[in-house]
């Protein structure tokens, strides 16, 4: 089970033996600097069988941090994220979990857990003292220029029927080249967004899927989620101070070369 859980998250977790079953440490951080964990629970009377769990915190952190979940639109979504990703809330504990699992379950249905640990994070992004930036709509307007004709480009969908879990921004389509999912940067979150896709496209779907973070500036996020998306995005191009480059990075991707090209 070690080794199927280890090659389903390429390296991006830490299992550790605790007394109920494993901890399992990822490298995605929440926005208070934590790791994102959860654990396999071992059913005590079925070796066997396990239930993935958080660690009780992650709803009171979010409501700590400002996010009220009991209005009916948040309510509302709360309650639609946990179908799609087939999580239950138990309100008494305050713990988020699965149904039972056989342990040949578990890779795909922690990759699934991971998805709405990221996913959940984003209700923070919602909060009121959110500052809304001109750059994602700078951006979009300079990117849908730039490829008018040369692409198709969607707006907030999924980039293919199998990887639904996590939305981009954008994607880019052109003839006879792999797909674009672009994320706008703009906060740590939505870099993790970014990275949890690509390893899903590549390791659980394995569909041919370039994702792009595009950083409004370099310091939106910390060094050590710079590196990981550095080494694991298509591209990480950073756009205040250097716009037009940033767009030709985002263009030599989404349809090839783009050299001699003047814009």
């Amino acid at each position: 089970m070690k080794e199927a859980l280890c090659q389903a998250f390429c390296g991006d977790l830490k299992l550790t033996d605790v007394p109920v079953g494993y901890a399992v440490t990822t490298t995605f951080r929440r926005d208070d600097g934590d790791s994102v964990a959860f654990y396999l629970v071992r059913d005590p009377t079925r070796p066997d069988i396990y239930r993935i769990e958080d660690d009780g915190t992650t709803i009171p952190f979010l409501e700590a941090s400002g996010v009220e979940l009991s209005t009916d639109t948040r309510s509302n979504a709360f309650q639609s994220l946990l179908e799609s990703h087939d999580v239950e809330f138990d309100e008494d504990e305050m713990l988020l979990h699965t149904a039972s699992l056989n342990q040949s379950e578990l890779p795909k249905a922690a990759m699934r857990f991971l998805s709405f640990m990221l996913r959940i994070n984003d209700f923070l992004l919602l909060t009121k003292d959110k500052v809304v930036s001109t750059f994602k709509e700078d951006a979009v307007n300079q990117i849908l220029d730039r490829l008018e004709g040369k692409a198709t480009i969607d707006l907030d969908k999924p980039v293919g029927r199998h990887l639904s879990d996590t939305i981009p921004d954008m994607v880019i389509r052109a003839n006879n080249r792999p797909p674009v999912a672009l994320f706008f940067g703009t906060s740590a979150q939505r870099v993790n967004d970014a990275i949890f896709l690509q390893m899903q496209a590549l390791y659980e779907v394995k569909e041919a899927v370039q994702v792009i973070a595009l950083l409004e500036r370099e310091n939106v996020i910390g060094h050590d989620l710079r590196r990981r998306a550095a080494n694991r995005l298509a591209a990480l191009p950073i756009y205040r101070g250097d716009e037009t480059t940033a767009i030709n990075r985002i263009e030599r991707e989404a349809i090839g070369s783009t050299l001699g090209a003047v814009h």
